[in-house]
């Protein structure tokens, strides 16, 4: 609610992003309360999109946007690739296809020819319950694979993402749907 207060008074260009340690009145889909304890990653970015861009045309889009773009987070980095982080349709992040770590929320409202985005993502770093997270994971592929993978931090993923979202709206307002959709179903759960 914050970041949806201040968007429209920061300059069109300028990005803005949340962090929070703990996460006590979160939203699901659906009106569902999310809460999340420490351990997690959680933001909300503002973005600007122009109506009239691939994406603005295609606005429903940057929740498949932002889901691949946490996966890419962690399996982009070297030694990383076969960690199994997967997204479910629409917004959820997976361990596999077992167990949901984490989600994306995006809010979009159209203001002339401009959509503000507020995308509220959210996935367990350094959690263990109430399912399991990602360091879980890469604790459990370093005693099957015999690897030494350091843990990830929630800052450091959080930045990631981003960056890699990023990346990937340029691929989208430069290809359309085609340009992102082969790296999509390489990580569909489906």
């Amino acid at each position: 609610s914050l970041i949806g207060r201040l968007m429209l008074d920061l300059p069109e260009e300028m990005g803005l992003i949340a962090v929070a340690v703990r996460q006590t009145q979160g939203k699901g889909r659906g009106g569902n309360v999310w809460l999340s304890p420490m351990g997690c990653a959680l933001s909300t970015l503002h973005l600007s999109i122009p109506l009239h861009s691939n994406l603005g045309q295609r606005i429903p889009f940057i929740q498949h946007l932002v889901s691949l773009a946490v996966v890419e987070a962690v399996r982009s980095i070297p030694g990383y690739e076969d960690i199994e982080l997967r997204v479910k349709w629409p917004n959820d992040i997976y361990y596999s296809d077992l167990m949901k770590i984490g989600g994306v929320l995006v809010n979009s409202t159209l203001i002339e020819t401009t959509f503000h985005i507020l995308i509220g993502f959210g996935f367990n770093v350094n959690n263990s319950n109430p399912t399991i997270c990602i360091n879980d994971l890469i604790a459990k592929f370093n005693r099957e694979e015999g690897t030494e993978l350091k843990a990830l931090s929630a800052d450091c993923l959080i930045a990631r993402t981003v960056t890699v979202l990023e990346r990937l709206i340029e691929v989208f307002q430069e290809k359309g749907p085609n340009g992102v959709l082969p790296q999509y179903y390489k990580y569909w759960v489906h």
